[in-house]
């Protein structure tokens, strides 16, 4: 366990390589700036030698600092996000998710962490509950609980030579694997399962998830919320004008009752498909079809401002997206609103 007030160099390094692996540089640059600190560097090893471990030493830095910022950046990249919509004719069955005292009581009974308490566990021995609070951010009408375990997987091979003979050798390395339950005082729930290194049924991760809150509220037979009309108005030509005020379409899988399939893509460099000048028609063909096309998944970015571009996938399964890099709350939120602003409309 972390020791916040006088830790080691043992649990600084591996502080450091927990942020690096949770966030970006860029959301530690910003971390520093707001506090009015030297915030520029390179690479990851200017940052934690020229500013983080200096700060650390003379006060300047805290180490609640850092762990609030992996605490914020873990619940956000990497990600496989699965929604699911409570019914809205039984919202007042949640009102008590809200509530912070009632939500304290049950994460006594349950010995988890106080409501807004965060344990921080670089790479705790067994699946653990490490935070469980009412209200995100800016929001209050929200129900959080995390969990984090310790995963392995392997880095890339490398050739050695070993008494003589050479062989491939690929190192296995401990990883920390954070899922995320959210429910919203809307109705809506969001499952947020690391992306992990092995393959795995993340709709059962979010069964997992859903099972540790059982009891709390009515978990059984979620309606999935569908996502299938937003991967329809991304995909299609003839929205390409609104579709790329916030969006670039770079790969779109289409199917029919036949069986047929077909895939659609082009280079980030050229705008992505709906730019290209031969794939609308291409697209459009497919979907003139009395066999019932649909898209069934769409690789977009989406315009963060005029510089940054933020990576998601909506994939086969109807209420499933992917993050595919790690991403502040405001960035995450910023991208999921866009996505529920077209599924509302649609």
């Amino acid at each position: 366990m972390l020791d916040k007030t006088a830790p080691d160099e043992a649990q600084i390094d591996t502080l450091f390589e927990v942020l690096q692996n949770q966030t970006t540089l860029e959301n530690v640059r910003g971390m520093l700036r707001d506090k009015g600190l030297p915030h520029s560097a390179s690479s990851w090893h200017a940052m934690f030698e020229r500013r983080l471990q200096p700060g650390l030493k003379n006060g300047k830095i805290e180490v609640e600092e850092i762990v609030q910022l992996i605490s914020e950046s873990e619940e956000h990249g990497h990600k496989h996000v699965l929604f699911f919509q409570y019914d809205l004719d039984r919202l007042h069955e949640l009102e008590h998710l809200f509530d912070s005292a009632q939500v304290e009581k049950w994460a006594k009974s349950k010995q988890f962490p106080g409501a807004g308490d965060y344990v921080f566990e670089a790479y705790p021995d067994k699946p653990t509950v490490t935070e469980v609070r009412v209200g995100d951010g800016a929001t209050g009408g929200a129900f959080v609980l995390k969990t984090a375990q310790t995963l392995k997987r392997k880095r890339p091979a490398e050739r050695k030579q070993i008494d003589g003979v050479w062989f491939w050798v690929a190192n296995e390395v401990s990883y920390r694997a954070v899922d995320v339950l959210k429910v919203h005082d809307n109705g809506l729930i969001e499952i947020r399962v690391h992306t992990r290194s092995d393959n795995i049924s993340y709709s059962g991760a979010a069964l997992s998830a859903l099972n540790i809150v059982h009891g709390l509220f009515n978990t059984a037979a979620l309606p999935e919320l569908s996502l299938k009309s937003v991967k329809v108005f991304l995909s299609a030509p003839k929205n390409k004008d609104e579709v790329s005020e916030n969006f670039e379409v770079y790969e779109a899988n289409f199917k029919n009752d036949q069986g047929d399939r077909m895939q659609s893509s082009s280079l980030q460099d050229r705008g992505g498909i709906l730019s290209s000048k031969v794939m609308p028609e291409v697209i459009d063909q497919f979907s003139d079809s009395e066999h019932d096309p649909y898209c069934e998944r769409v690789r977009v970015s989406y315009k963060m401002g005029d510089v940054k571009k933020i990576n998601i996938i909506l994939t086969e399964n109807a209420n499933e997206i992917i993050t595919t890099s790690n991403l502040s709350r405001d960035e995450y939120e910023e991208v999921l609103g866009a996505l529920l602003k077209i599924h509302e409309a649609e």
